[in-house]
């Protein structure tokens, strides 16, 4: 397993930053669903690193928790031949296919819970709840998204990591990349103290395990 920092991987499409920074954002953001805007400069990291990883050309990508829409763009923009976004929040939703119709892309979003979604994809993105509301927010993500995909790109918060680990293992995948950066968080909900907080996580490549062994004979 690959562990370093994710700052370090160099950055090469500015643009792809450019253009999330211009996306809009939750209106009514809700606590419950730890609705935070993932920053156009993380994104704009993570998608690209997934670029030159496994490539989006011609897969067909789903963005778990896809909210505003910043991922599933992101993917879309980079490539991705099919681009699914998979949300619960009806608003959220609303404001994806606007910041979709703006850029004038071909992106379906599934106003669903991720529990309830069970078509099959080349690879999932997704920053799930981080579990800060309510503790294991983000186990039906992880779950569900290795249930529809062989690979999976995924980020958590860096105290979870012993669960992350453990988990994943249970659900017979493994851990072959994990990428520690930082997430900041400005204030979006009246209970917090601070104008931005800067959040540990880690960014991971799961891969199924039977996904391995195929890799492995070919």
């Amino acid at each position: 397993m690959r562990n370093k920092k994710f700052n370090k991987i160099k950055m090469k499409k500015k643009q792809l930053e450019i253009k999330l920074q211009k996306l809009k954002g939750y209106q009514n953001p809700i606590p419950g669903l730890e609705q935070y805007l993932t920053p156009a400069a993380l994104a704009s990291a993570i998608l690209n690193y997934i670029n030159l990883d496994e490539g989006f050309k011609g897969k067909k990508v789903i963005d778990l928790g896809s909210g505003t829409g910043t991922l599933a763009i992101g993917a879309k923009l980079l490539g991705a031949e099919k681009v699914v976004g998979v949300e619960k929040d009806p608003d959220a939703i609303k404001i994806a296919r606007e910041n979709r119709n703006r850029l004038d892309l071909d992106i379906d979003y599934v106003n669903l819970d991720v529990r309830e979604f069970n078509d099959e994809s080349d690879l999932v993105i997704q920053n799930p709840p981080f579990g800060s509301q309510k503790k294991g927010n983000d186990r039906p993500f992880i779950e569900k998204s290795l249930s529809i995909a062989p690979i999976v790109y995924s980020i958590h918060k860096t105290e979870s990591r012993n669960f992350i680990e453990k988990f994943i293992t249970e659900l017979d995948a493994e851990i072959c990349v994990r990428k520690k950066t930082g997430f900041p968080i400005e204030r979006t909900f009246n209970f917090h103290e601070e104008d931005v907080k800067k959040v540990n996580v880690d960014f991971y490549k799961f891969i199924r395990n039977q996904t391995k062994n195929r890799l492995k004979n070919e």
